[in-house]
């Protein structure tokens, strides 16, 4: 098929697609990116770059999501957890209906203010903060500007010719002067932080060490940067792009898994209980810690279920199963549908957690499952994302039961081109006892 006049192969084959994200990732090793945004410091994110560039650059962000790393961030998250809870206890009080996605947005922004710019930031509480209302602006899907960009790439340069930008200027210049602020300050200080921020002040500094790094985020053998890649460190381009690319897809990826799987939970009972129960059973009144959060297995498994129901390029000519793809095709591989194919999962709108356990797991190719992506160009920040989830929902089902409420609609009808609800998220929450 051809997308926007680029050839293009729809795989769904699950072979093919371990060939097209492993076996074969030298020949296929980039994401088919919006080329024409170009400009700088945009264009030196890990989504954007390619080919050794993205390899070195991915080499040099790698540690700070090492299991090392996250542990030593959970004190962040943690202070943010406290002000979640702290939120929802008010809104049990009242009996006041909240909407999971826009509660789960702050949460995010909060943690991604704390982890990527070293910030307090408690939009939960305050939702005039400059953080959010920026942090808004940069990641509203609503903008028909956003829109128009990710749909039609080519038509960057003419919005650009009327003063029309993505990200927003308001917003670009306020994240880049939080960020000229923050990392001065880092620089300055002697005591070392254990967040993003401490990683791109280390990482601009050529040739140190920055400790061991988890196979499944680095993929070392693939990542082995060519001979002529000889630069050591981050350009400073390439850490203002990195960070604000950490906000922008931080955010959405966060907000929308945190609020489809407390969304489910609400609207399956019996999962529900099973959740709770397992809360109990290993955090009794005691709050939430790393440890704790990585023994929550049954938690983890409605994530996992919550994400299921909710593209590259070739660098040179090759063949997949006897197929010849010329160089320059993209690869397209259909997540969604893979997730949702009833030969793989039967029934597959139903909310069912028990998919997700080691026996069923065994049961299923591989690489039936891939909702951060899979390969050496998997989601880089996905360890993050899971941890700050599960800390959330654990804090939420330890003190709170959510239930449904007359605005809630279920299952969500989802609108076009976005993971986002027609009706809302929508439900009470009841203290427990």
């Amino acid at each position: 098929c051809f997308m926007m006049g680029v050839p293009s192969l729809v795989v769904s084959d699950l072979d093919l697609v371990r060939d097209v994200l492993v076996k074969k990732f030298g020949l296929f090793p980039n994401r088919v990116t919006t080329q024409n945004i170009n400009y700088k410091p945009w264009s030196e994110n890990l989504l954007n770059l390619k080919d050794d560039h993205w390899k070195h650059v991915r080499r040099q962000l790698s540690p700070t999501f090492s299991a090392g790393k996250l542990k030593k961030m959970t004190l962040a998250i943690e202070r943010v957890v406290k002000n979640l809870q702290s939120h929802v206890q008010s809104k049990a009080e009242t009996g006041e209906e909240v909407e999971l996605k826009k509660l789960c947005q702050s949460y995010a922004i909060d943690n991604i203010a704390g982890v990527a710019f070293g910030l307090q930031v408690d939009s939960l509480n305050d939702p005039d903060d400059p953080f959010k209302k920026h942090s808004t602006d940069l990641t509203n899907f609503k903008n028909i500007v956003v829109s128009v960009i990710l749909m039609f790439p080519f038509m960057i340069p003419v919005l650009r010719m009327f003063g029309i930008t993505f990200p927003p200027q308001s917003a670009n210049r306020f994240f880049m002067g939080v960020l000229d602020s923050a990392l001065k300050e880092r620089r300055l200080e002697s005591k070392k932080h254990t967040d993003f921020l401490q990683l791109l002040v280390e990482a601009e500094r050529e040739g140190e060490d920055q400790g061991p790094v988890d196979a499944e985020i680095d993929h070392g053998d693939k990542l082995t940067t060519s001979k002529q890649w000889t630069r050591k460190g981050l350009t400073q381009d390439e850490m203002y792009g990195n960070t604000l690319t950490f906000l922008f897809a931080g955010n959405e990826t966060l907000s929308t898994a945190m609020s489809f799987t407390l969304f489910c939970l609400t609207a399956n009972a019996d999962c529900l209980a099973k959740a709770q129960a397992e809360v109990d059973a290993k955090l009794g009144k005691k709050s939430v810690t790393y440890e704790t959060a990585m023994e929550l297995t049954y938690l983890d498994m409605c994530m996992n279920e919550a994400m299921r129901i909710l593209d590259r390029e070739a660098l040179e000519d090759t063949e997949i199963d006897g197929y010849h793809v010329a160089k320059g095709t993209r690869i397209v591989i259909p997540v969604i549908s893979i997730h949702r194919d009833p030969a793989i999962w039967p029934d597959p709108m139903t909310f069912d957690p028990e998919r997700h356990t080691p026996e069923a797991r065994a049961t299923r190719h591989p690489y039936a499952f891939m909702p951060f992506g899979l390969g050496p160009r998997n989601c880089i920040g996905m360890r993050l994302a899971q941890l700050e989830i599960r800390m959330a929902i654990a804090t939420i089902l330890q003190h709170f039961t959510p239930v449904l409420c007359d605005k809630s609609v279920y299952p969500p009808k989802l609108k076009k081109f976005k993971f986002e609800s027609e009706d809302g998220l929508w439900v009470k929450f009841q203290a427990r006892a």
